[in-house]
């Protein structure tokens, strides 16, 4: 009979326990993203010419935001070094394209950009708005690349981008993200095991 009496309680506590983790965790999730600066580049169009010569402006525009955001402390230095080098960023996708034997325009901008949930090596996004560094290769009207510039979670390595997860906020992390789902299911098992033994 008392088993049956703290059912409800037990249920209404967890219930509660779940909202308040909820809410606590969706506030840590938004000053996440607003700490992040996403980066899109956009290509020409969707061939494969302009497509692989997208990649390459991505490269040029990484080594230059590698260089740029390598000592930054904060998002807002971060934001303030990329408004005052625009031209400098592109200038080093231009470059790209002028040795790739085009002549499209490259275009960089930093606004706030909507993206849906995406998923990195060892890191996910979520669905929001973000600061954004964009680069247009021509129309930009082709298929884009995304990645982020800061934290600088994604940069050139020694040949090819390279993703950090360490340098996200800790609630970014997938292995932390399935650690949490896995000691909720957990926690809940054992509190219904208690009440009915």
């Amino acid at each position: 009979m008392k088993k049956l009496f703290f059912l409800p309680l037990a249920v209404l506590l967890f219930f509660g326990i779940c909202l308040f983790s909820q809410f606590s965790s969706a506030r840590e999730t938004e000053q996440a993203m607003d700490g992040v600066i996403r980066l899109h580049v956009r290509a020409e169009d969707d061939s494969s010419e302009e497509q692989a010569l997208k990649l390459k402006v991505r490269d040029g525009i990484l080594n230059c935001t590698n260089d740029l955001l390598k000592d930054c402390a904060s998002k807002a230095e971060a934001r303030q070094r990329l408004q005052a080098n625009l031209d400098r960023l592109a200038q080093a996708g231009q470059r790209v394209v002028r040795e790739a034997g085009k002549n499209h325009s490259v275009s960089v901008c930093l606004e706030r950009e909507s993206f849906e949930y995406r998923e990195y090596d060892g890191f996910f996004l979520p669905k929001g708005e973000y600061d954004s560094l964009i680069v247009n290769v021509g129309s930009g009207r082709g298929q884009n690349w995304w990645c982020v510039v800061f934290p600088a979670a994604c940069y050139m390595g020694a040949a090819e981008v390279e993703t950090d997860a360490t340098r996200m906020p800790e609630c970014f992390q997938l292995a932390k993200q399935r650690e949490e789902s896995v000691t909720v299911k957990f926690w809940l098992r054992e509190r219904v095991k208690e009440i009915f033994r």
